[in-house]
């Protein structure tokens, strides 16, 4: 973030800090979006493909990038409270927030369904059925997909006039594409 510093001096506590949102402060967001995005497609090709389970490495990679999910999405809960930290304190900046957070929670618990689903224990009674695997992918995929589209419209939302041109551009073409 830049920080545009003008009102270093002011007894106004309000008028203290403007932060702009530029682009390269999204960059690593919209990096994450896309190899989620990427992730997705996998999924929903293996969902398209069922009752024919994927390949050994492919079931690996997938459980190597769900793994992750809960630190992308902390990552991206701490990006946002760094972002909009002022606007938190507006009972709807908060709510939205909040609700992002639940979506990143969801995400997580449903990512984690999916790694057991798909690297079974070898030990359990029974494994998978493809019906409720395909349930569990579309579940998985759909709501990751709507938890990106629904955190890039609050950052243009809250984001405001702070963000940059290029900034909201960024945010625009990527909504736009997803229409």
């Amino acid at each position: 973030m830049t920080e545009i510093d003008a009102y270093a001096g002011s007894k106004v506590p309000f008028c203290r800090r403007w932060h702009v949102i530029a682009e390269i402060d999204l960059a690593r967001l919209v990096a994450d979006h896309s190899g989620l995005e990427h992730m997705c497609r996998r999924l929903e090709a293996i969902a398209d493909a069922l009752p024919d389970l994927p390949a050994p490495e492919e079931t690996d990679w997938i459980t190597a990038e769900l793994d992750m999910l809960s630190r992308h999405n902390d990552a991206e809960d701490r990006l946002m409270e760094g972002l909009f930290r002022r606007e938190a304190r507006d009972p709807l900046a908060r709510s939205v927030l909040d609700h992002i957070r639940g979506r990143h929670i969801a995400c997580t618990v449903l990512g984690q369904d999916l790694v057991a689903a798909l690297a079974p224990d070898p030990d359990a009674p029974v494994p998978t059925e493809p019906e409720a695997l395909g349930y569990m992918l579309r579940c998985f995929f759909e709501g990751c997909r709507d938890a990106i589209a629904f955190e890039e419209l609050a950052i243009l939302a809250l984001g405001g006039l702070r963000l940059t041109a290029d900034a909201r551009a960024l945010l625009v073409d990527r909504i736009a594409r997803r229409s």
